[in-house]
C-alpha cells in the first residue's frame, strides 16, 4: 500500500513537537532561536500517513531568503519526504518573489548528500559558524 504524503504549513498544536524534535536532533531549537528576531518565518509539515515524517523551518527578510532547519526523522527517510519539503520551500520562496534559496549546513553533516542531490550548492564557507573550528557552507539554490 502506497503511503500518503504531504506537505503543509504547521498547526499551532504542533510548536512543541517542533521544537523537540529540534532540540533532539541539534540540540537548540531554530524554531525557538528565531522567535526572538525581526524575520519573518513559517514551518512547513510533511506528513505520511498522518504522521509528522518530517518538517523545515523557513524565515526570510527582505534581502534574503533560509532553511533554518530540515529534519526528516530516521523511518521516514527515502520515502519523499525530504524533497517534498525542498519542492514546497521552493514553492514559497518564487511566491514571496525570492529566487535563491540559503541553507547554512556544518561541514561535517551527513545532510550535505541530501542538499547537493536537490540541486543546492557552495556558496561560501563561513568559519567558525557552530563555534570555534566548526564550520559551516552556506549553500544555495536557485528557483
Amino acid at each position: 500500500m502506497l503511503s500518503e504524503l504531504f506537505v503543509r504549513e504547521m498547526r499551532d498544536d504542533e510548536v512543541e513537537e517542533i521544537i523537540l524534535l529540534e532540540y533532539e536532533h541539534f540540540g537548540y531549537s531554530v524554531f525557538a532561536d528565531l522567535s526572538t528576531t525581526a524575520y519573518r518565518k513559517k514551518v512547513l509539515v510533511c506528513e505520511i500517513d498522518n504522521e509528522i515524517a518530517g518538517f523545515a523551518v523557513i524565515y526570510w527578510d527582505e534581502e534574503s531568503f533560509h532553511i533554518g532547519s530540515l529534519i526528516v526523522r530516521e523511518e521516514h527517510r527515502t520515502k519523499g519526504a525530504g524533497k517534498a519539503l525542498i519542492e514546497k520551500i521552493a514553492a514559497e520562496a518564487i511566491k514571496l518573489g525570492f529566487r535563491k534559496i540559503y541553507a547554512d549546513v556544518s561541514v561535517s553533516s551527513s545532510a550535505l548528500d541530501f542538499y547537493f542531490s536537490n540541486g543546492f550548492e557552495i556558496e561560501e564557507t563561513i568559519k567558525h559558524y557552530y563555534g570555534i573550528s566548526k564550520h559551516a557552507f552556506r549553500l544555495s539554490l536557485s528557483v
